[in-house]
């Protein structure tokens, strides 16, 4: 995905300097039409129009539908889809934003935030993209070669060289088999699976699948404390819902192979006037009202590093 939008913008970017470099016929003269603006680096006013275009460096604010600069940028780019083909420092607030520079320092705000080299300050969209990160991505899909410092934060963070990713198999209260697989970086990850009951009657029953989001701190080199909030649902008709708390505790005993267990609550509260559906074991049980309940139980694990 990272590839398709720089080269996109790219393209655009390509587009935009030709036509830039046509209309000033290799000499120093600004266009301002508040239509297409287009600024060389010794122009001293902010270009508000609906395409801009600096040619060199600039350092004024752009507003417009398409904001583009051919080099290093500071202060704002406020549009629709904002360009950058050098550094920045300063804002990008858009549906879509691309930097192209060796360093970005500052602000994407949008859809889409795409930095095609090091990025340092906050991305906030549903799609992050970043080669080296040194703050914070927020967003539903999150994507970074490598961090710095910092973290991502989101549905789905993606961290190629040195993120967090394993798989588990364990046990809870719910089901004896569980299967997840986690991803994004200790400090905060995101958890998928699915889990098995065969004591239950009719195969919808038996399935429960479940999302959630944790984080892991380490207490010494071999122990770690690892919270967990997961959402569950069971895939028959009646849809019932769960939300588990566990405070895990964990041991590795490999570099890549740890055993978590820990102590669990369970609340459950279904979508219908049914009668709650019961997990298979529980050590306490307290009901909220006539359609919620809390269970106590626990859990154990088994979890693989990739």
């Amino acid at each position: 995905m990272r590839r398709i939008v720089a080269a996109l913008f790219l393209s655009v970017s390509i587009v935009a300097s030709n036509f830039a470099e046509e209309n000033q016929q290799n000499n120093d003269v600004s266009v301002y039409t508040f239509f297409i603006n287009i600024a060389n680096e010794q122009f001293r006013f902010p270009l508000i129009g609906f395409i801009n275009i600096a040619l060199g460096d600039y350092n004024l604010p752009q507003i417009g539908f398409v904001n583009w600069n051919k080099n290093n940028f500071e202060t704002l780019q406020l549009g629709f889809v904002n360009t950058v083909g050098g550094d920045m420092t300063g804002l990008q607030i858009g549906f879509v934003n691309t930097t192209f520079g060796e360093n970005t320092d500052g602000l994407q705000l949008g859809f889409i935030n795409t930095t095609v080299n090091k990025f340092s300050g906050s991305q906030i969209s549903f799609v992050n993209i970043t080669r080296k990160l040194n703050g914070l991505q927020l967003g539903f899909i999150n994507y970074t070669d490598s961090i710095e410092e910092g973290m991502p934060i989101g549905f789905l963070s993606i961290v190629r060289d040195g993120g967090y990713k394993a798989i588990e198999l364990g046990a809870s209260e719910t089901s004896p088999f569980n299967l997840a697989f986690k991803i994004g970086v200790e400090k905060f990850y995101t958890s998928f699976g699915a889990a098995y009951n065969p004591f239950s009657d009719g195969v919808q029953e038996q399935i429960i699948l479940d999302a959630g989001f944790g984080t892991i701190l380490h207490i010494g080199e071999t122990f770690f404390f690892n919270p967990e909030i997961i959402s569950h649902v069971s895939i028959n008709e009646k849809f019932q819902n769960y939300i588990s708390f566990v405070p895990y505790f964990g041991y590795k005993f490999m570099p890549n192979l740890s055993i978590v267990a820990g102590p669990s609550v369970l609340w459950i509260y279904p979508n219908s006037d049914d009668e709650v559906q019961e997990p298979f074991m529980n050590i306490l049980k307290y009901e909220v009202n006539e359609k919620s309940k809390l269970f106590f139980g626990g859990r154990i694990s088994l979890r693989f590093q990739l």
